[in-house]
């Protein structure tokens, strides 16, 4: 019985090897029929060497692709700053470049000062600068940057300055405006706090003819103020019972003042008295 299993096996291998290396029409038809009978059992051994492969491949650590993740976006952050850092140098350069610019070209001997103290409550009012009376700053001094005036100084430390800004009322300007004869007084008013105060242009003759936009610059009488000095621009003109007055746009962002300049006003040295001979000039 064996010995038939084994003749038997033979013929049948036999008879495989017949269909597989013979090349004739019959022989390529019984090839293809043999082909579909065991393509199902082809792709089931594929597929379980392809599930074999995966477990036997490393598996992706979770936990590592986290840690790598959070250091690649603590690494962007870390960019992030640097540019906003640089793209800061760079614009408080420029800033610095102009100032100095500004400086040399001004026809006035100034003092360059910082903002270094505003108060929530006085925001509009008045400010402190790092300059004072040992850096040869004065009282009622000019203060101004390369746009127009900010306003004058007033009480001095050694080196502190509070200055008094345009847009409070006891600043007061003498002014004329661009174009015209017109010449007047230009205060501040006390604001409140979230309000932008304007500049108010009185003693107009009333019904001038003042354009919106022109125009408003200091007179340079009263002393205090040199001439020709921006204040601002006309936005509205109204005509009052006596005289007419023109509501003003301050030429000076006031909300974002950082570096100023003093002017630094000629002395007038005071005339000596009856019988008494002039001081010598050193």
């Amino acid at each position: 019985m064996k010995k038939l299993n084994i003749l038997a096996l033979l013929v049948f291998v036999a008879g495989l090897v017949a269909v597989f290396t013979l090349d004739t029409s019959t022989t390529r038809q019984i090839q293809a029929r043999v082909m579909s009978l065991l393509s199902p059992f082809i792709h089931s051994s594929a597929a379980m060497e392809q599930a074999a492969e995966s477990a036997v491949a490393p598996q992706l650590n979770v936990n590592e692709l986290k840690r790598e993740n959070e250091e690649q976006r603590v690494q962007l952050e870390r960019l992030r700053i640097i540019q906003q850092k640089y793209n800061q140098t760079i614009e408080e350069n420029a800033k610095l470049r102009q100032l100095i610019e500004f400086k040399q070209a001004a026809p006035f001997k100034m003092t360059a000062a910082k903002v270094i103290r505003r108060s929530s409550s006085t925001w509009w009012n008045s400010l402190i600068i790092d300059k004072g009376s040992l850096d040869g700053i004065g009282t009622d001094s000019p203060v101004i940057t390369s746009v127009g005036l900010v306003g004058k100084t007033s009480t001095l430390a050694p080196h502190m300055t509070k200055v008094i800004l345009l847009t409070d009322e006891m600043c007061r300007v003498s002014a004329k405006v661009e174009g015209t004869l017109e010449q007047g007084i230009l205060a501040g008013e006390r604001a409140a706090l979230e309000v932008r105060p304007e500049l108010h242009l009185r003693f107009l003759s009333r019904n001038a003819n003042i354009n919106a936009g022109a125009g408003v610059y200091s007179s340079g009488e009263g002393g205090v103020f040199p001439g020709d000095l921006l204040l601002g621009r006309v936005k509205r003109f109204e005509n009052r019972e006596i005289s007419g007055e023109a509501i003003i746009e301050p030429a000076v962002d006031f909300s974002t003042l950082d570096h100023v300049f003093v002017i630094e006003m000629q002395a007038v040295e005071a005339a000596p008295e009856p019988g008494q001979a002039p001081k010598d000039k050193p």
